[in-house]
Order: structure tokens, then sequence, then C-alpha cells
């Protein structure tokens, strides 16, 4: 946690942070599912606390229902909404953002359609002409897993893995890698698929992804939401929401803070809204199909210490370091300045780029 993630600070300080992180994010997202719940014409109640996981349950699945119809339509949801992030961001003067960038949304190649359903894959960082591949893995027109990507989900996801995410995010370093970017930078792999890097370029590139998805959630005078409709919102909550829930059960079951059974119970309540599932999973197909899930999840974090985590907290780095920069600024301050020179650091944690940002001596 120190020496790689540069994380100085008491595990059981951010156990608990994990849990305030958790708090904070479920209440945000019961207020925008009362909200949806309320167009859309649903009876349920808010009243306790059961109620309202029960009824963010009842939400989730109205809007599930709105799935594509096949592959074809499922690819156009991606395009149409990677199209859309970037003509906000060129709307909103986010980036300084070339004319003839476009998000690509292409299909998995089959090697790779076992172990993942959407994913970005960088360009070889030293090869001038490389492209970086928003890859989305077809379902074969199978109704099950089309229903898994109804139309609110897409646009979160869309964002994480394309624009302002994964994709600009690389595109832009790779654009200024030869300039800026030192090369010795670049031989951090920490990815998914193994762990030469103890995940401290994961803190950058995914901590970046999930900043983006909430800053594409700043409102503005016309939208609430930001680039998000209410129901787009709603899963954009709960990917910050999951995140979250990963700092506390990977700091728990890798401290003896939680067992890896209470870790899966936590998720499912958490993530899947549903307590007392394991109990229930015998004869209820829902609490059964959770439970599978969160089993799933916790058994990667379990295999891969600290990686989960880092998408909340690199994310938390990127905004108190903003949050420090713009205090310095004041009336100069830029956000699209800070982001493009933030970028042009390469894949480190930004709690290590500080000092080039704020002065030296800065911790």
């Amino acid at each position: 946690m120190k020496t790689c993630l540069h994380l100085d600070r008491p595990l059981e300080d951010l156990f608990a942070y994990g849990a305030d992180e958790v708090a904070h994010y479920e209440q945000q997202l019961f207020t925008v599912a009362r909200e949806v719940a309320a167009t859309a014409g649903l009876a349920v109640s808010w009243d306790s606390d059961a109620e309202r996981r029960s009824s963010a349950r009842a939400v989730m699945e109205h809007l599930g229902k709105d799935a594509p119809k096949n592959d074809d339509e499922l690819f156009a949801w991606y395009r149409e909404a990677g199209a859309r992030a970037v003509a906000w961001g060129r709307e909103q003067g986010l980036f300084t953002l070339p004319a003839n960038y476009r998000l690509d949304v292409v299909p998995t190649p089959p090697v790779l359609r076992s172990t993942i359903d959407a994913a970005y894959y960088p360009a070889p960082p030293f090869k001038q002409n490389g492209v970086g591949r928003f890859y989305l893995t077809p379902t074969g027109n199978d109704p099950a897993t089309l229903a898994l990507n109804n139309r609110a989900s897409v646009a979160d996801t869309a964002v994480h893995e394309g624009f302002p995410g994964h994709d600009w995010h690389y595109k832009y370093m790779t654009r200024f890698g030869q300039q800026t970017i030192s090369n010795i930078r670049w031989f951090t792999p920490g990815a998914v698929e193994d762990s030469s890097a103890m995940w401290s370029d994961s803190m950058a590139s995914e901590g970046w992804a999930l900043y983006a998805e909430e800053l594409m959630a700043a409102s503005t005078d016309e939208a609430r939401y930001g680039f998000y409709t209410a129901p787009e919102m709603l899963y954009q909550l709960q990917g910050q929401l999951m995140r979250a829930v990963r700092v506390r059960v990977d700091i728990g079951i890798h401290t003896g803070r939680m067992t890896y059974d209470q870790a899966v119970d936590y998720f499912v309540e958490h993530v899947g809204f549903y307590p007392g599932a394991r109990a229930a999973a015998a004869t209820d197909p829902e609490a059964r199909a959770l439970m599978e899930g969160a089993e799933r999840a916790i058994y990667r974090y379990s295999k891969w210490p600290t990686q989960a985590i880092t998408y909340n907290l690199g994310k938390r780095e990127i905004q108190d370091l903003k949050a420090d920069v713009r205090r310095r600024e004041g009336k100069d301050f830029s956000a699209r300045d800070f982001h493009e020179r933030l970028m042009k650091m390469g894949t480190v944690p930004a709690s290590y780029t500080r000092a080039a940002f704020l002065g030296a001596g800065t911790a």
C-alpha cells in the first residue's frame, strides 16, 4: 500500500472510509432511484432501509426490461452513447479534443470472449501507429445475455471504457508519450492479467476511468445529471457504489476484518440490494443469481489483493489533487489544463505527481 500505491493511511482508517463511501453513494442512488420510480409510475416504498433496497432492485429490474433485441442493436447503443459522450465533452470544453477524434466500439476477438464483456485494450506505447481498442463481446443474440445490457446501463460503461475514460486517456498519453512521458513510466504493467507493478498503474488508469464517470455527471444549468439521463445516472451511481464496496471488502478479507462469506454477503446487500440473500438463495432465483455474482466478485478480490481498491482510491487521489491545485491557483484554475497536465504524467498514481503540481516539499 505504501510502496506501490503510495497510500500512507492506517488500514483501519481506509476500512472505515470504505463504509463511509458506501453510505454516501447509497444515499445518492436511492434518491435517484426514487425519481426514476416516480417517473415510471412504479408503486414502491422508501420508508425503511429494507424497503429502499427492495425498491431499488425493483427500479433496476424495470429498467432492465429495455434490453437490445440483438447484437446489432447492442453495438448501436454503445456507439450512440460513445458519440454522445464525445459530443458532450466538446460542448462542455472538458478537453482539447482533436477534430478527428471519435470513439470506436469493435467486437471482441474470439480468443478473449470467454473472459470479458466490455473492456479497453491500449495500443503498444512505443508504436506510433498503434490503435487502442474498446472491445464489446457479442452475445450471439442470446436473450439472457442481452438483458444484462439494458439501455440505461450502457452510457456509464461507454464513458469508463471509452470517452473520457480509457480510450481518451490512453490516446492522449500516446499522443504526448514521446514528448513528456518518460519511457520508464510505461514499464509498469499492472492491468488485470498480472501484478508486475502491484497495481500502481491501475491507481492511475482505473482511477482516471472512475473519475471520468463522475466528471461526466457534473450538473449544468440545463442538465441536472450532466451527460447522463436519470436512469443512466442510477447505473453510474451503482458503479461508484460497487467500487466503494470493493474498498471495504478487499481490505476486510485481506486483514482479517471480514471472513470470505461476510464479504460475499456485504457485496450482495450493498451492490445487489438484497440483504439476507444467502438464506433466500435456496428458494429465490433472484437471490441465488445475486449470490453467484457476488461469489465471482469476491473470489477475484481474494486472489488479487489491492487491485479492486485502486478504482475508488485512485479516483480519490485525483479529486484531492485537483482540489488542492484549485485552491492554490484560485481564479486562474482551469480544469481542462489540470486534466491534460495530469494525463501527460503517464500511468503513475496522482499522489506521486503532487510535487510537480504543488511544488517541492509536498507530501
